[in-house]
């Protein structure tokens, strides 16, 4: 099945589901940068996956009706994702029907494409699907087939995506070469259905074009990106407001298209959006570049009351600081690079590296400052408290190299009110994080 690279956004993340508001604004935003294709498959939506044989009520399909057609309007593809697998039995024809009976009141609201996953879940069939199939490849293949055999007598031309089990390098046991999953599944799911991959991890650093052609060997089709770089459902403590990067130009002629599962708060995925818009149309993708003209486009969004001005400076301080999984932004690194050697330093020695440092953290107190002035409340609402943590640990890095200036005794130790232990890095999970010893590679070693 030859199809043009299309790339979108998919709703796919755990948490809150965006609003319906946030959605008709997202279809602006796609159909502005040329970004063609939506995922509907939030994964508390209880009726996408906990409850999927349930139908919507009366005024669930009239706002997912409304949903359906604002796409339409803005030449935006909507594609209803259903995840049956936490329960599903798949050779039961009465959960074959249910699916058929779900899918009709998507048609009948006037969608046409779905998606059907089977990711984040236990990898066993029941016993009535191991008297009937070899393996889960060959039990997800057959039910899914036999729905896409349905969709297309119901809706010609109609498209249907599949997420795996194991979507991922990592996931593959022993590898993705001589994953018999995989292998069973290219064999068996009909070659007119794509198939998502979010690369060689759940969040991949990079998605190398060899590793993309070793799994459309396997699966007899190229795959579609399901994209996780900006995602943040693993770890709310961070937002990620970096370009998309890491992923080659060529990577668009070995796939069938991307999708960016982003940060769940809508407000903070301009960036990650515009900049994926860019990688898709462009000939030869430059994330630096990328990055400068999706800040540039931003920054509007930033309008405050008169005195206070927001300038794409600004913009680009925050998006720097809250910047990708794996990287932190130039500006950052240099920051940090910094603080490492005023700590090994003599107080004596440390001349423009101080006053450069301060000046980094004072920039950013001041543009903690400036947001709170921001007309646009949602949007200071979703970086307030990122930038409220950001805001504290500046002033108790300063107040500690102030500390470190009086020559304090070896055993002596640096107190502030308002960083007090219990409140400040207090709570459960930091104090069971302080236990266990985690490595610089990301493995965790033998307590200390």
């Amino acid at each position: 099945m030859n199809t043009p690279f299309f790339a979108g956004v998919v709703e796919g993340f755990y948490g809150r589901p965006w609003s319906t508001a946030q959605r008709h604004r997202l279809f602006g935003w796609m159909q502005q940068w040329g970004l063609s294709t939506y995922f509907y498959t939030p994964k508390d939506d209880l009726k996408h996956r906990t409850r999927w044989r349930l139908r919507y009520t009366a005024k669930e399909a009239a706002g997912l009706g409304s949903l359906i057609g604002d796409a339409r309007r803005h030449g935006v593809d909507f594609i209803y994702g259903i995840g049956p697998g936490l329960d599903v039995e798949h050779s039961s024809p009465r959960d074959v029907r249910v699916l058929q009976r779900k899918a009709e009141q998507i048609l009948d609201l006037g969608g046409r494409h779905f998606a059907l996953l089977f990711d984040d879940i236990a990898p066993k069939l029941s016993a009535a699907d191991t008297a009937k199939f070899s393996s889960i490849a060959a039990a997800q293949a057959w039910f899914t087939n036999q729905f896409y055999e349905w969709l297309k007598q119901r809706v010609p031309g109609a498209r249907l995506f599949f997420c795996p089990t194991p979507y991922c390098g990592r996931m593959c046991e022993p590898s993705v070469r001589e994953s018999t999953y995989l292998r069973d599944l290219g064999a068996l799911l009909d070659p007119g259905i794509d198939v998502f991959w979010t690369g060689p991890e759940i969040i991949s650093e990079t998605i190398s074009v060899a590793s993309i052609r070793e799994l459309s060997r396997l699966l007899r089709r190229p795959p579609v990106i399901w994209d996780n770089l900006h995602a943040n459902d693993y770890d709310l403590r961070r937002i990620y407001l970096g370009p998309y990067a890491g992923r080659a130009d060529a990577l668009k002629s070995v796939t069938r298209g991307v999708v960016t599962n982003p940060n769940c708060e809508f407000e903070l995925n301009f960036i990650p959006l515009h900049t994926l818009a860019h990688f898709a149309h462009a000939k030869t993708y430059s994330p630096a570049a990328a990055w400068t003209q999706a800040i540039a486009a931003w920054t509007p969004e930033f309008a405050t009351p008169a005195p206070t001005r927001i300038n794409e400076t600004d913009v680009r301080l925050l998006s720097d600081s809250f910047h990708l999984p794996y990287a932190t932004g130039p500006l950052s690194r240099r920051w940090r690079a910094d603080f490492h050697t005023l700590l090994t330093t003599p107080p004596a020695q440390w001349g423009s590296t101080e006053t450069r440092f301060r000046a980094h953290g004072q920039a950013l107190q001041r543009l903690f400052d400036q947001l709170t002035a921001l007309t646009h409340r949602d949007l200071l609402y979703s970086l307030y408290r990122h930038l409220w943590e950001l805001k504290e640990e500046v002033i108790l890095l300063h107040r500690y190299l102030d500390w470190l200036k009086t020559n304090p005794a070896p055993d002596a130790a640096c107190f502030s009110a308002e960083h007090r232990a219990g409140t400040y890095r207090g709570g459960l999970v930091a104090e069971l994080q302080r236990q266990v010893p985690m490595r610089r590679d990301g493995g965790f070693g033998r307590p200390t």
